[in-house]
């Protein structure tokens, strides 16, 4: 019971802060230096379920230094292409709705909902960075606890989220 209340407070103590910018910085190592518009975040995290997530534009040469350098949660490199549906099923960001998957005869996940989320999750000029934070050893359980940071160099449209269900 103790250890389950430090990480509740743990948890609690990291969300502290109301300002996106310190929430994104803190949440996913990288700093933000130039100047970013249009600040969006979504909180429907209850009793640690649910998504959080921050959307903003910045300028192109800010995505271009978080490019030269390490994406967040440990990865290698950053990822480039339309989001994989079992990642992006998870998070709406500040879409008035979600999407969800159907299959096609051949097996393959497409999305459906939102137009605008699918738009984005299937662009193919898409940097991400991604951490599963449980269960990627259990099938069934995929994904339902993770984050996801979407660099879009076009639009210079920063989409982060993190998520539990």
């Amino acid at each position: 019971m103790r250890q389950y209340l430090y990480i509740l407070f743990f948890l609690l103590s990291s969300c502290s802060s109301s300002d996106p910018k310190a929430i994104f910085e803190d949440r996913t190592g990288l700093s933000i230096s130039d100047s970013i518009s249009n600040v969006k975040a979504t909180d429907n995290y209850e009793l640690l379920e649910g998504e959080f997530s921050i959307v903003f534009k910045t300028t192109q040469s800010q995505i271009n230094s978080w490019l030269k350098g390490s994406p967040p949660w440990n990865n290698l490199k950053w990822h480039k292409g339309k989001i994989p549906p079992e990642i992006g099923v998870a998070a709406q960001f500040n879409f008035p709705e979600r999407v969800g998957l159907e299959a096609s005869d051949d097996g393959e996940a497409t999305y459906f909902g939102d137009e605008n989320l699918i738009k984005l999750l299937n662009d193919t000029t898409n940097y991400y960075s991604y951490v599963e934070d449980c269960c990627a050893a259990e099938k069934d359980l995929r994904f339902h606890d993770g984050r996801l940071l979407i660099l879009q160099p076009h639009t210079k449209m920063i989409y982060y989220a993190v998520w539990n269900f």
